[in-house]
C-alpha cells in the first residue's frame, strides 16, 4: 500500500527529530519536495496524494543521510543566495546569508550604469561572482580558485544564472596564474577566503566540520593566513583608487584593518551583519 504525502512527511520529520536534528521539520519538507519535484505549498494542499514506492525509498534514504548530519543543501544540490538559485555539492562551501553582506556592500560601492572589472578571489561555488554579474550587467568578472572541482561548480552556476558570458574563470593559487594583462586593471577585488582559525575547526557544527571542504574553511593558526598574501599581491592588479573588500570572522576586523593600513589602504570601513558582528571590511588603494 502506498503512503500519502502526509504520512511520509510525519514519519520523516519524526525520525529527524528523534535523531536530534534541529531543523527537522523544514528539512523533512525540503527533502520530500526534492524527491517529488513539488513546492512546499503543494505538500500541504495535496496531503492525501499517494507517493510511489520508489519515491518513498528515495525519501527514506535522504532522511537517513540527513540524520547523519549531511547538510540538506548537499542532499538536494540546491541553495538560494541573493535571491538566485545555486547548485552546491561537497566540493564547495554552502553559500550563507553572512556572505550576502559582502555582495550587498560591493553593490553599494558601484555605479550600476558603468563598466566595472571585478576580481573574485577564492570563488568557491561562484556565489559572489555570479551574484555580482547578475546584478551588474555591465560588469566583467574574473573568478579565481585553486580547486578544479569548485571551479566546475562555479561555472555551472554561471550558466544556471545566465551570466557565463560575463565571468572568466581561472585556476590559480591566489594570484600566481593571473594574466599580467590584468595589472592595474581591476576596479574591485572581493574575497571570502578561508578564515576559521585551525584551533576552532573542531568546534564547528558537525554539518560544517564533517562535510564542507576543509580547505575552504581553515584559515591557519590565527585565521589570517590568506589575508596577508591577498592584501600584499593585490597591489599589482588593483587600479589606483580601486577597492579591496573581504568577508571576515567576527573577531578579525582589527587585525585585517591593521593589515590594510600597513599596505596603504585608506577610507577603511567595517560593516556588521544582521547579528551585530563585524562581517565585512573594505578599503581604497591609494598607493601607486
Amino acid at each position: 500500500m502506498r503512503k500519502s504525502i502526509e504520512t511520509a512527511l510525519i514519519e520523516g520529520k519524526s525520525f529527524l527529530k528523534d535523531k536530534g536534528i534541529q531543523s527537522w521539520s523544514l528539512d523533512g519538507e525540503l527533502l520530500l519536495c526534492h524527491i517529488l519535484s513539488i513546492s512546499r505549498v503543494q505538500l500541504f494542499t495535496h496531503p492525501k496524494n499517494e507517493i510511489l514506492k520508489e519515491d518513498e525509498r528515495k525519501y527514506k534514504e535522504l532522511i537517513y543521510k540527513r540524520s547523519k548530519n549531511v547538510p540538506t543543501q548537499y542532499l538536494i544540490n540546491k541553495q538560494e543566495f541573493m535571491a538566485l538559485p545555486f547548485f552546491v555539492d561537497e566540493n564547495v562551501l554552502i553559500p550563507r546569508p553572512d556572505t550576502e553582506n559582502l555582495v550587498e556592500t560591493v553593490l553599494g560601492l558601484i555605479d550600476k550604469e558603468k563598466d566595472v572589472h571585478i576580481l573574485d578571489m577564492c570563488t568557491g561555488s561562484g556565489c559572489i561572482a555570479v551574484s555580482l554579474a547578475y546584478y551588474l550587467p555591465n560588469s566583467k568578472i574574473t573568478a579565481v580558485d585553486i580547486s578544479d572541482s569548485a571551479l566546475k561548480v562555479a561555472k555551472h552556476n554561471a550558466r544556471l544564472n545566465n551570466v557565463d558570458g560575463q565571468i572568466f574563470f581561472i585556476k590559480s593559487n591566489l594570484f600566481e596564474r593571473l594574466p599580467k594583462t590584468l595589472k592595474e586593471k581591476i576596479d574591485i577585488i572581493v574575497s571570502n577566503p578561508p578564515y576559521i582559525p585551525t584551533k576552532d575547526m573542531e568546534d564547528l557544527m558537525r554539518e560544517v566540520r564533517d562535510y564542507e571542504p576543509n580547505q575552504a574553511l581553515d584559515g591557519g593558526e590565527d585565521g589570517l593566513r590568506f589575508y596577508h598574501p591577498i592584501i600584499n599581491d593585490c597591489m599589482e592588479y588593483l587600479r589606483p583608487g580601486g577597492v579591496l573588500a573581504f568577508e571576515i570572522g567576527y573577531n578579525q576586523a582589527e587585525p585585517v584593518e591593521n593589515l590594510l593600513k600597513d599596505y596603504g589602504f585608506s577610507n577603511i570601513e567595517i560593516k556588521k551583519d544582521l547579528a551585530g558582528f563585524d562581517r565585512v571590511i573594505f578599503g581604497i588603494n591609494e598607493l601607486k
